[in-house]
Protein backbone atom coordinates (compact mmCIF):
# COMPACT_ATOMS: atom_id res chain seq x y z
CA UNK A 1 0.00 0.00 0.00
CA UNK A 2 1.51 3.30 -0.93
CA UNK A 3 -1.14 6.09 -1.18
CA UNK A 4 -2.67 8.00 1.89
CA UNK A 5 -5.98 7.26 1.35
CA UNK A 6 -5.18 3.13 0.45
CA UNK A 7 -4.12 3.43 4.37
CA UNK A 8 -7.05 5.03 5.48
CA UNK A 9 -9.35 2.68 3.65
CA UNK A 10 -7.35 -0.03 4.79
CA UNK A 11 -7.76 1.20 8.40
CA UNK A 12 -10.71 1.39 8.71
CA UNK A 13 -11.46 -2.36 7.16
CA UNK A 14 -9.36 -3.51 10.03
CA UNK A 15 -11.88 -1.59 12.59
CA UNK A 16 -14.96 -2.20 11.10
CA UNK A 17 -14.67 -5.83 10.48
CA UNK A 18 -11.43 -7.33 10.35
CA UNK A 19 -10.37 -7.26 13.82
CA UNK A 20 -13.92 -7.40 15.65
CA UNK A 21 -13.99 -11.00 13.77
CA UNK A 22 -11.01 -11.60 14.96
CA UNK A 23 -11.87 -10.86 18.22
CA UNK A 24 -15.41 -12.94 18.09
CA UNK A 25 -13.34 -16.05 17.02
CA UNK A 26 -11.03 -15.97 20.01
CA UNK A 27 -13.46 -15.78 22.60
CA UNK A 28 -15.72 -18.75 20.84
CA UNK A 29 -12.25 -20.69 20.52
CA UNK A 30 -12.31 -20.63 16.62
CA UNK A 31 -8.90 -19.66 16.40
CA UNK A 32 -5.88 -19.28 18.79
CA UNK A 33 -4.52 -16.31 20.53
CA UNK A 34 -1.61 -16.19 18.69
CA UNK A 35 -3.79 -16.02 15.36
CA UNK A 36 -1.56 -14.62 12.47
CA UNK A 37 -3.64 -12.72 10.04
CA UNK A 38 -2.28 -12.73 6.08
CA UNK A 39 -5.67 -12.76 4.60
CA UNK A 40 -9.20 -11.41 5.03
CA UNK A 41 -12.18 -10.45 2.79
CA UNK A 42 -15.92 -8.87 3.32
CA UNK A 43 -18.52 -9.78 1.61
CA UNK A 44 -21.51 -7.49 1.01
CA UNK A 45 -24.66 -8.58 -0.82
CA UNK A 46 -28.22 -6.91 -0.67
CA UNK A 47 -29.83 -9.45 0.35
CA UNK A 48 -28.45 -9.85 3.72
CA UNK A 49 -28.33 -7.41 6.53
CA UNK A 50 -24.80 -8.04 7.57
CA UNK A 51 -21.56 -8.80 5.57
CA UNK A 52 -19.80 -12.09 5.28
CA UNK A 53 -16.36 -11.99 6.94
CA UNK A 54 -13.82 -14.39 5.91
CA UNK A 55 -9.86 -14.62 7.12
CA UNK A 56 -7.08 -16.75 6.42
CA UNK A 57 -7.83 -19.97 4.35
CA UNK A 58 -11.26 -19.04 4.09
CA UNK A 59 -10.81 -16.33 1.75
CA UNK A 60 -11.92 -17.16 -2.35
CA UNK A 61 -9.84 -14.81 -4.76
CA UNK A 62 -8.48 -14.92 -8.20
CA UNK A 63 -5.31 -13.49 -8.52
CA UNK A 64 -3.97 -11.74 -11.26
CA UNK A 65 -0.04 -11.35 -11.26
CA UNK A 66 3.06 -11.44 -12.80
CA UNK A 67 5.00 -14.77 -12.31
CA UNK A 68 8.37 -15.70 -11.20
CA UNK A 69 8.81 -18.46 -14.00
CA UNK A 70 6.66 -20.36 -16.53
CA UNK A 71 3.73 -21.78 -15.02
CA UNK A 72 1.20 -24.72 -16.41
CA UNK A 73 -2.40 -24.65 -16.36
CA UNK A 74 -3.89 -26.70 -13.25
CA UNK A 75 -0.27 -26.13 -11.37
CA UNK A 76 -0.58 -24.94 -7.74
CA UNK A 77 1.00 -20.99 -7.61
CA UNK A 78 2.80 -20.25 -4.40
CA UNK A 79 4.30 -16.66 -3.49
CA UNK A 80 7.57 -17.34 -4.27
CA UNK A 81 6.06 -17.90 -7.93
CA UNK A 82 4.71 -14.14 -8.67
CA UNK A 83 6.79 -11.41 -8.48
CA UNK A 84 3.73 -8.92 -8.16
CA UNK A 85 -0.23 -8.72 -7.24
CA UNK A 86 -2.04 -6.92 -10.10
CA UNK A 87 -5.18 -7.66 -9.51
CA UNK A 88 -7.87 -9.55 -6.89
CA UNK A 89 -11.34 -10.96 -7.83
CA UNK A 90 -13.72 -13.06 -6.61
CA UNK A 91 -14.30 -16.52 -7.78
CA UNK A 92 -17.63 -17.82 -9.99
CA UNK A 93 -18.91 -19.55 -6.56
CA UNK A 94 -19.35 -15.61 -5.08
CA UNK A 95 -20.75 -13.89 -8.41
CA UNK A 96 -23.45 -11.60 -6.89
CA UNK A 97 -21.33 -10.42 -3.75
CA UNK A 98 -19.52 -6.81 -3.77
CA UNK A 99 -16.65 -7.24 -1.51
CA UNK A 100 -13.51 -5.75 -0.05
CA UNK A 101 -9.86 -8.21 -0.06
CA UNK A 102 -6.88 -7.45 2.05
CA UNK A 103 -3.79 -10.17 0.70
CA UNK A 104 -0.44 -9.73 2.68
CA UNK A 105 1.95 -10.60 -0.25
CA UNK A 106 5.62 -10.77 0.60
CA UNK A 107 5.56 -8.36 3.89
CA UNK A 108 3.08 -5.85 2.19
CA UNK A 109 -0.75 -5.66 2.30
CA UNK A 110 -2.68 -5.36 -0.84
CA UNK A 111 -6.33 -4.09 -0.76
CA UNK A 112 -8.65 -5.07 -3.74
CA UNK A 113 -12.78 -3.89 -3.61
CA UNK A 114 -15.37 -3.84 -6.06
CA UNK A 115 -18.71 -2.31 -4.48
CA UNK A 116 -20.89 -3.35 -7.59
CA UNK A 117 -23.02 -6.45 -6.74
CA UNK A 118 -25.30 -8.56 -8.79
CA UNK A 119 -22.44 -9.07 -11.36
CA UNK A 120 -24.09 -12.64 -12.51
CA UNK A 121 -27.28 -11.54 -12.28
CA UNK A 122 -26.37 -8.19 -14.60
CA UNK A 123 -24.92 -10.45 -17.10
CA UNK A 124 -28.02 -12.82 -17.41
CA UNK A 125 -29.84 -9.31 -17.79
CA UNK A 126 -27.35 -8.05 -20.33
CA UNK A 127 -27.67 -11.38 -22.46
CA UNK A 128 -31.64 -11.07 -22.79
CA UNK A 129 -31.47 -7.62 -24.07
CA UNK A 130 -28.85 -8.79 -26.64
CA UNK A 131 -31.35 -10.42 -27.67
CA UNK A 132 -33.93 -8.22 -27.74
CA UNK A 133 -31.34 -5.99 -30.01
CA UNK A 134 -30.58 -8.15 -32.21
CA UNK A 135 -34.18 -9.04 -33.23
CA UNK A 136 -34.97 -4.85 -33.52
CA UNK A 137 -31.98 -4.44 -35.59
CA UNK A 138 -33.79 -7.04 -38.11
CA UNK A 139 -37.24 -5.48 -37.37
CA UNK A 140 -35.87 -2.30 -38.68
CA UNK A 141 -33.79 -3.87 -41.82
CA UNK A 142 -37.23 -5.14 -42.55
CA UNK A 143 -38.91 -1.84 -41.87
CA UNK A 144 -41.36 -3.97 -39.28
CA UNK A 145 -41.49 -0.40 -37.32
CA UNK A 146 -44.29 -1.92 -34.88
CA UNK A 147 -42.18 -5.08 -33.58
CA UNK A 148 -38.90 -3.05 -33.67
CA UNK A 149 -40.03 -0.63 -31.21
CA UNK A 150 -41.66 -3.29 -28.67
CA UNK A 151 -37.81 -5.08 -29.05
CA UNK A 152 -36.48 -1.58 -28.32
CA UNK A 153 -38.20 -1.21 -25.00
CA UNK A 154 -37.56 -4.99 -23.93
CA UNK A 155 -34.14 -4.16 -24.76
CA UNK A 156 -33.38 -0.80 -23.16
CA UNK A 157 -35.44 -1.77 -19.93
CA UNK A 158 -33.68 -5.36 -19.29
CA UNK A 159 -29.91 -3.06 -19.57
CA UNK A 160 -31.47 -0.69 -17.41
CA UNK A 161 -32.12 -3.54 -14.98
CA UNK A 162 -28.73 -4.87 -15.63
CA UNK A 163 -26.90 -1.53 -14.85
CA UNK A 164 -28.69 -0.71 -11.65
CA UNK A 165 -28.58 -3.91 -10.10
CA UNK A 166 -24.97 -3.39 -9.47
CA UNK A 167 -25.45 -0.47 -7.34
CA UNK A 168 -29.71 -0.73 -5.52
CA UNK A 169 -31.50 -3.36 -4.35
CA UNK A 170 -32.90 -5.49 -6.81
CA UNK A 171 -36.43 -4.94 -4.43
CA UNK A 172 -36.61 -1.21 -5.51
CA UNK A 173 -36.29 -1.96 -9.47
CA UNK A 174 -39.86 -4.47 -9.60
CA UNK A 175 -42.01 -2.03 -11.96
CA UNK A 176 -41.39 0.09 -15.06
CA UNK A 177 -41.45 3.37 -12.60
CA UNK A 178 -39.27 2.45 -10.20
CA UNK A 179 -36.40 1.46 -13.13
CA UNK A 180 -37.68 4.72 -14.81
CA UNK A 181 -36.75 6.71 -11.97
CA UNK A 182 -33.78 4.80 -11.04
CA UNK A 183 -32.11 5.44 -14.58
CA UNK A 184 -33.19 9.26 -14.32
CA UNK A 185 -31.79 9.53 -11.38
CA UNK A 186 -28.28 7.78 -12.30
CA UNK A 187 -28.45 10.27 -15.43
CA UNK A 188 -28.96 12.81 -13.10
CA UNK A 189 -25.91 12.23 -11.21
CA UNK A 190 -23.95 12.36 -14.24
CA UNK A 191 -23.36 8.14 -14.44
CA UNK A 192 -25.34 7.82 -17.51
CA UNK A 193 -26.40 9.87 -20.37
CA UNK A 194 -29.59 11.34 -20.46
CA UNK A 195 -30.36 10.11 -23.89
CA UNK A 196 -30.58 6.70 -22.17
CA UNK A 197 -33.21 7.65 -19.62
CA UNK A 198 -34.75 9.51 -22.07
CA UNK A 199 -35.61 6.71 -24.48
CA UNK A 200 -36.23 4.76 -22.05
CA UNK A 201 -39.21 7.14 -20.80
CA UNK A 202 -40.49 7.19 -24.80
CA UNK A 203 -40.33 3.71 -25.74
CA UNK A 204 -42.37 2.97 -22.79
CA UNK A 205 -45.20 5.74 -24.13
CA UNK A 206 -44.41 4.16 -27.49
CA UNK A 207 -46.12 1.10 -26.39
CA UNK A 208 -49.54 2.20 -26.83
CA UNK A 209 -48.68 3.40 -30.29
CA UNK A 210 -46.83 0.55 -31.72
CA UNK A 211 -48.31 -2.23 -30.08
CA UNK A 212 -51.66 -1.31 -28.91
CA UNK A 213 -52.71 0.63 -31.82
CA UNK A 214 -53.97 3.63 -29.98
CA UNK A 215 -52.46 6.23 -32.74
CA UNK A 216 -49.72 6.35 -35.14
CA UNK A 217 -47.08 8.54 -33.36
CA UNK A 218 -44.78 5.55 -33.45
CA UNK A 219 -44.28 6.60 -37.33
CA UNK A 220 -43.20 10.01 -36.64
CA UNK A 221 -40.01 8.66 -34.76
CA UNK A 222 -36.60 8.09 -36.26
CA UNK A 223 -36.12 4.05 -35.24
CA UNK A 224 -32.09 4.60 -36.16
CA UNK A 225 -32.01 6.96 -33.83
CA UNK A 226 -33.54 4.49 -31.24
CA UNK A 227 -31.31 1.96 -32.35
CA UNK A 228 -28.08 3.66 -32.42
CA UNK A 229 -29.02 4.93 -28.56
CA UNK A 230 -29.74 1.31 -27.29
CA UNK A 231 -26.58 -0.29 -28.71
CA UNK A 232 -24.72 2.33 -27.49
CA UNK A 233 -25.91 1.99 -23.98
CA UNK A 234 -25.47 -2.05 -24.72
CA UNK A 235 -21.59 -1.44 -24.88
CA UNK A 236 -21.80 0.79 -21.64
CA UNK A 237 -23.97 -1.50 -19.37
CA UNK A 238 -21.46 -4.59 -20.95
CA UNK A 239 -18.26 -2.02 -20.00
CA UNK A 240 -19.71 -1.94 -16.90
CA UNK A 241 -20.23 -5.59 -15.75
CA UNK A 242 -16.50 -6.55 -17.30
Amino acid sequence: MESEITNKVFQQVMELWVLPEIERRKKKKIIKDDFDLTRAQILFSHDKPFPKIRLNQQVKTIVKGKATRDIKKGEIVYEKNLDNIEDIKLTEQDPNYAHITLFLFKGKWFISFDFRYNQKRAKEYLDASKEFLESARDNLKENRLRPFFEDSFACIELLTLALLIQFRKQSTLKNHDQRLEGLKSWAELGNVKEEFSEKLSKLWELRNSARYLSNTEFKKENPREYLEVIEEMYNFVEKSIS
